[in-house]
This record gives structure tokens, C-alpha cells and sequence, in this order.
């Protein structure tokens, strides 16, 4: 048998600095008899921010209802915030938020009661949407140190990243979905909060919010030469492919006929990205020939991230960022991600819902027609988690695929629900709060027990769903935070 195919085997052309997917010609003999799992192991947290709904029908399946006398008893022997009675196990009710994700409810993993005890100790700087996600991977207390009024510490991907980024081009990679969220004045003032991704010093890493510069970012090397090319190519209509086409033809007759198949699979998404990216700036530059006497409205400005017209845009926009991510992660440029899809900021109009998000659905008041709103933004926002998952377990590896390879964490920094309070004989909805964190998990590829609901005490830390996911990096025996050990129930 010839000698293994490097990991890092990249094909160049002028313009262009290719990589290439995990292929069978890369494994040993003994990785390809079984002997070891040789793919690497992925981790990707997937963040909305403005809170996500967990009354009924939201994030949590519920066995029973609102409950005054349950609520006032909440947090223990899965009773949750308003009386609601947790439905747990395999056979949990997929809520209209979570239907998106019926195909793939077998590989999730759902998880209430948990939170950041942290996140219960007010702040002199800013209220919840200030915070929201900024410590959901910290755990921090990001008042308590003397001196300073706000400071964060490092996040769970970038602990991880410590440990294994070396083995990528790409550490890892911070990735936002256009511009900032709804909560830009209060959560960045200061520079620390309302991001995913924290460095050493408890620093936001700058992220990246456009899918056609992580694109190019991914397959230049950033020289001016190759850029200039790049650019070339583009108002040329060429495909990056075509400048590596004969290296493509050498590789095709080196490797087996599955890794063909897999090299096709994986050049025939990248043409798509790039047509569906070309596309999208063609459209942008298209005029509007509007009929007689009509009077063009003032050009909708990109601010805050607010997108143009009724909101659809954003929805590219996800899919964009998403199958790019999906190629970093296929080639090994980076093991390790955060992705912020964004929250209740801008228009929802194109799904039902015209009113300010943030104002009328997270500030919903438990109000029918408002909770209806902030569902549809939940379950859109779900919608794009479930994409990122068949994107993922189309790609094989070996006997098994990029997703089976992966631990995803899918979460919201704040709960928009029943509060952990009773005013009298009425049920409290805050607007905002940091208990019952809705937390998600899928992926593991059999090192977690998916598709169930496990319900904890309130009191038991997030951090330590922190410990099952470094022990399902492969990095055992550690702690974070404030953990107390690993969860149980989930290997």
C-alpha cells in the first residue's frame, strides 16, 4: 500500500491556494481497517442572541402546562419556571419550534434546568442585553474583578482551541451573520460583551459577518498578488477551480474511486457556493426600473444589522455563512467555531411579524400574538441549525460523516418566558432572564446519548455540560469554571 496522502496536501493554482477534504487516501492501513478513529473531532457553538421563548410550545417540551402552585415550587424533579412540567426522555413532543429539527431528532440532545450561576450577580454596567451571550461559553463574573467594571475570561471554544488549534491553519474561527445585534450599544460599549468568543484575557475576538470574505479568506493566501487575481477571476465569471484543474486531474487517477466521488461532491459545493455568492452581488448592483409616477423609496442602509425590505435577505445570508463554515471545517482550515445567526433585531416582516422584534416578540408579556411572533423567529432561527446539520452529514468520512465527527452546542444566551417567581395568583413573564438556559446538543458521533430530554435541578451548572463536551473533545479529566463534574445521563 503507498504511504498516506498528507492531511495538508493543497492544490495551487494562480489565485488560489485550494484545500482539500478528509480523504481514505489520507488514513494509515490501521485507520483504515478500524483500528482507530483518525478524523479529527469538530466543536461549533451556534448562538442566537434577544433570548429565545420557553413557555409553551417553545424550546422545551412540556408534559403539563402553567401551574401557580407548581411555579412556586419550580426547580426541582422537572418542574421549570411557570409550572411547566418537563417532558423528558426519547419520546419528548417536538414543540412547533423545534419541528424543524424532526428529521434529525435522533441525533439532539435537549437540556433545561441548567444555567450560569454567575449570571445571576447584577452588573453596574449594563442590564441582560448587555450580557445576553457574552458569557454563555464563560461562565464569568464579569463584575468581580476590583477595579474594573467589566471583565469577561475565556470561552469554552477558545480553551479548546488552546489545546488543539495548533493542528489547523485556522485556530478557529468567530463568525457573526452580518452586522452586530440589536443590543450593539450596550453590550460593545465597553468592548467585552455580547459576542461568543473570548480570548485568554477575556477579550471578544473579532468575528467575521460576510460569507464572501470568509470564502476568499479560506482559498487565498491574502497575498496582493493572488487577490488581484482573485478579483480577475471573478469579473471574469471563472471558478477558483479552473485554476487548479490539471493538479484536480492528477489527484482523480491517484485515489480510489470513493475518494473521486467525495472530491467531486466537494468541488461541485464549492461551485455552487461561488455562483450562489456571484449571484447574490449581481443582484446588488441591479437597478429597479420603477413604472411611471410611482416614487422609489430612500435606500434602506444596513445598520445595526438590520437587513433591507421585510428581513428575507437574512436567510442567504445564514445559508451563505453556513456552507462556508461547513467547507472550513471539510478541509481542516479549522477545527473549532462560533457562529452568531443573530436575534430579534431587524424585520421579521416577511414571516408574519412586522413590529420591532426586540420591543414587541422578546418583550412579549406572554401575550398570545406576540409569543407567536417570537416562536417563528425561534423556529427560523432552529431552521438554520437543522440545515447546518444535513450540510454536515452529507459529507462522509470514512464509515461515518463530518456531523458524526462534530459536537454542535446550540444555545441563546437569555430566556424570553415564565420567570422563576409568582405575583399572587399570576404567572411572571420577564422580558429577559439567565435561568434555564436553552441549551441544545447534537452530533457526537455516538460518544453522547442523543435523542432525548434530560431535565436538571435548578442550581446545577452549565459548565459542567462543559466537562462531557472536552471529554467528547478528547481532552478528559478537565475543569471549567465552576463545574462540578460531567452531567450524567449523557455518555
Amino acid at each position: 500500500m503507498a504511504e498516506p496522502m498528507s492531511r495538508r496536501t493543497l492544490l495551487k493554482g494562480l489565485g488560489v491556494t485550494l484545500a482539500l477534504p478528509f480523504l481514505d487516501a489520507m488514513l494509515s492501513r490501521s485507520a483504515l481497517a478500524g483500528e482507530a478513529d483518525k478524523y479529527p473531532r469538530r466543536f461549533l457553538t451556534v448562538g442566537t442572541e434577544g433570548g429565545i421563548w420557553t413557555g409553551e410550545d417553545g424550546f422545551f417540551p412540556y408534559a403539563q402546562g402553567l401551574d401557580v402552585e407548581r411555579a412556586k415550587n419550580w426547580g426541582r424533579k422537572g418542574i421549570l419556571p411557570g409550572g411547566h412540567v418537563a417532558d423528558t426522555g426519547p419520546n419528548f413532543k417536538l414543540t412547533s419550534t423545534l419541528e424543524p429539527l424532526a428529521e434529525h431528532r435522533k441525533d439532539i440532545l435537549l437540556l433545561s434546568g441548567l444555567h450560569h450561576k454567575n449570571d445571576a450577580v447584577p452588573s453596574p454596567a449594563f442590564n441582560a442585553h448587555g450580557q445576553d451571550l457574552g458569557t454563555l461559553l464563560t461562565g464569568c463574573n464579569v463584575s468581580g474583578t476590583p477595579g474594573v467594571s467589566v471583565k469577561n475570561s475565556i470561552s469554552l471554544d477558545q480553551y479548546i482551541a488552546e489545546k488543539i488549534g495548533h493542528h489547523t491553519r485556522v485556530p478557529s474561527l468567530a463568525l457573526t451573520v452580518g452586522d452586530s445585534s440589536y443590543n450593539t450599544k450596550e453590550a460593545t460599549a465597553l468592548g467585552y460583551m455580547g459576542f461568543l468568543s473570548y480570548d485568554a484575557d477575556g477579550y471578544a475576538l473579532p468575528t467575521e459577518g460576510e460569507a464572501a470574505q470568509l470564502f476568499d479568506r479560506l482559498f487565498t493566501d491574502g497575498s496582493p498578488r493572488q487577490s488581484g487575481e482573485r478579483e480577475r477571476q471573478r469579473q471574469q465569471q471563472k471558478s477558483i477551480l479552473d485554476s487548479v484543474l490539471s493538479d484536480i486531474k492528477r489527484l482523480n487517477q491517484r485515489v480510489a474511486a470513493p475518494d473521486r466521488v467525495k472530491l467531486d461532491e466537494y468541488f461541485t459545493n464549492i461551485r455552487e457556493l461561488e455562483n450562489r455568492i456571484e449571484r447574490a452581488k449581481k443582484w446588488e448592483k441591479v437597478p429597479i426600473n420603477l413604472p411611471p409616477g410611482t416614487k422609489r423609496p430612500p435606500e434602506a442602509k444596513r445598520k445595526g444589522g438590520v437587513y433591507l425590505g421585510d428581513g428575507s435577505p437574512r436567510v442567504e445570508q445564514m445559508r451563505q455563512m453556513i456552507d462556508t463554515l461547513v467547507l472550513t471545517l471539510q478541509t481542516d482550515v479549522t477545527r473549532i467555531a462560533t457562529l452568531r445567526l443573530g436575534g430579534y433585531y431587524g424585520k421579521f416582516s416577511f414571516l408574519g411579524f412586522p413590529e420591532e422584534a426586540h420591543a414587541v416578540y422578546a418583550h412579549n408579556g406572554g401575550a398570545p400574538a406576540k409569543v407567536a411572533g417570537a416562536k417563528a423567529i425561534d423556529r427560523l432561527h432552529v431552521e438554520q441549525f437543522a440545515y447546518l446539520i444535513s450540510r454536515m452529514k452529507s459529507i462522509k468520512e470514512g464509515g461515518k460523516t463530518l456531523f458524526d465527527n462534530s459536537i454542535l452546542l446550540y444555545a441563546g444566551g437569555l430566556t424570553n418566558g415564565p420567570a422563576p417567581k409568582v405575583h399572587g395568583t399570576n404567572i411572571a413573564f420577564d422580558a429577559h432572564g439567565q435561568f434555564n438556559t436553552p441549551v441544545m446538543l447534537a452530533g457526537g458521533g455516538g460518544r453522547l446519548k442523543t435523542g432525548q430530554h434530560l431535565n436538571f435541578d435548578h442550581g446545577t451548572p452549565l459548565a459542567n455540560l462543559f466537562v462531557n463536551i472536552l471529554e467528547g473533545m478528547g481532552l478528559p479529566d478537565e475543569q471549567f469554571v465552576d463545574s462540578k463534574g460531567p452531567l450524567p445521563g449523557l455518555a
